[in-house]
């Protein structure tokens, strides 16, 4: 059984066609948990009345993989999908990815291909880093994402896209599951690198077709603090790219992550982002909020990350985007 999770915040108007679409997928059988964070919308009152899923709430402030990692601990199957809710999918898209899961190979997570709302432009196949002089979204800014790279079916990518993928249970349970400090952005890198480190695999799959109405939810308000979504996800975004560093690289690239937080704000007052600009000052407190929980990760993981620092996810041949890549 695949058990479907939704983190669901105000996405009424995607709701109906989301249950459509999984309730028509062909050849698997699926429960169907939806993780609704206090949504102002209407959404609740619409969800209650379906009664073939279970619902879950959580405060909108925790984010988008706190709603996951309330699905999951309530979920029945050996396969989780995590989904946003502001997709729909083809028929045979939760077949086609469970069908590379291959545990004897240690693939244990497929991504598949994510296509616009209106299924017009193709967003997202497999990933792979590139060099680079200094990338201010990344937590190692010596490598850029390309995340859009049209490659075989089978081919191992570093990680999915956390907007929708499925992973097994057993892989989801050896690698720790969900960091949930993370608001959005760079929780499933943080999630791939641990994998990486304890030698679990993620493979592509085009032919599980997703269709994403991408940055829906970033002007909603979260009723918990009265900010939009969109500004909180800023600052988590920035703060990540420290947290990702402390659990995983040596102290030479943690110092690297942390002259992001200064140098992206002189990219901001260079381009003139004054409203990022504004957020900005909020950033070294996010991270000292979250730094001990991710110190006491850092001394747990010490032997992975001697063995395989952090660094190499990203350096990797495997993951490397070669001048043949489309």
């Amino acid at each position: 059984m695949i058990s479907v999770i939704v983190s669901n915040f105000n996405g009424l108007r995607f709701l109906p066609r989301l249950l459509e679409s999984l309730r028509g997928q062909q050849d698997v059988e699926t429960e169907i948990i939806i993780v609704d964070r206090q949504s102002t919308d209407g959404s609740i009152p619409y969800l209650q009345a379906q009664t073939d899923i279970v619902l879950r709430t959580e405060p909108p402030e925790t984010g988008l993989v706190t709603g996951y990692a309330a699905g999951a601990a309530a979920a029945k199957g050996k396969l989780l999908f995590f989904c946003n809710e502001d997709m729909w999918f083809d028929p045979g898209c939760l077949r086609n990815l469970a069908a590379r899961i291959d545990l004897t190979n240690h693939i244990g997570a497929v991504d598949g291909w994510h296509w616009t709302y209106d299924g017009k432009e193709w967003l997202h196949g497999a990933t792979r880093f590139k060099k680079s002089v200094w990338h201010l979204n990344s937590p190692y800014p010596f490598r850029a994402a390309d995340f859009a790279v049209d490659l075989p079916a089978g081919s191992e990518t570093p990680f999915p896209c956390a907007g929708a993928f499925l992973i097994h249970r057993e892989m989801y349970d050896a690698i720790g599951g969900w960091d949930t400090s993370f608001f959005l952005d760079h929780e499933d890198v943080d999630l791939f690198l641990r994998a990486w480190q304890r030698g679990w695999r993620c493979v592509m799959a085009p032919d599980a077709r997703i269709y994403h109405a991408v940055n829906a939810s970033n002007g909603h308000i979260l009723s918990t603090t009265g900010r939009p979504a969109g500004r909180r996800r800023y600052v988590g975004q920035r703060a990540n790219l420290v947290i990702v560093a402390v659990k995983y690289f040596r102290w030479s690239s943690i110092l690297a992550a942390c002259l992001q937080w200064p140098l992206g704000a002189v990219n901001n007052l260079r381009a003139g982002h004054w409203d990022s600009l504004k957020e900005d000052h909020a950033i070294p407190a996010d991270v000292l909020r979250r730094l001990s929980n991710a110190w006491a990760f850092r001394q747990a993981n010490a032997p992975y990350n001697t063995r395989r620092p952090g660094e190499g996810f990203f350096t990797d041949p495997r993951f490397a985007l070669a001048p043949s890549d489309p």
